[in-house]
């Protein structure tokens, strides 16, 4: 059930935005919650930035759980969208993950259960 914002720069075509957060969705799929598709919610939005200062960030909020290397692997795929969209250096992609309890997030009024991996 992540949250994820996609900041980039001021006047990025919708269409590469709406590619952006297409591939953003599959990546989560891939990489942090497999078969979770009802909960996985992106955004892109552009903000003014200079690239690797501030732009481009991508901010990740969801439930404690996931191991190092599922994060890690969603910071690369990102990098790569990023990259191939835009031709942004994943040196200058900044993602921040903030994980927040399972009774902090609420769909539909009501708290989210707890992460847990689909092969338990």
């Amino acid at each position: 059930m992540p949250v994820i914002r996609v900041e980039v720069p001021l006047q990025t075509p919708l269409e590469v935005q709406d590619r952006i957060r297409t591939d953003v969705k599959q990546a989560v799929l891939k990489t942090l919650a497999p078969k979770e598709t009802k909960y996985d919610y992106v955004a892109v939005r552009e903000v003014h930035g200079i690239i690797g200062d501030g732009v481009p960030l991508v901010t990740v909020d969801l439930r404690p759980g996931r191991e190092s290397e599922r994060k890690k692997a969603l910071v690369d795929a990102i990098s790569g969208i990023l990259k191939s969209e835009l031709n942004i250096d994943p040196g200058d992609v900044y993602v921040l993950f903030r994980e927040n309890p399972a009774e902090n997030h609420y769909c539909g009024g009501t708290p989210l259960p707890a992460w847990m991996p689909t092969d338990r």
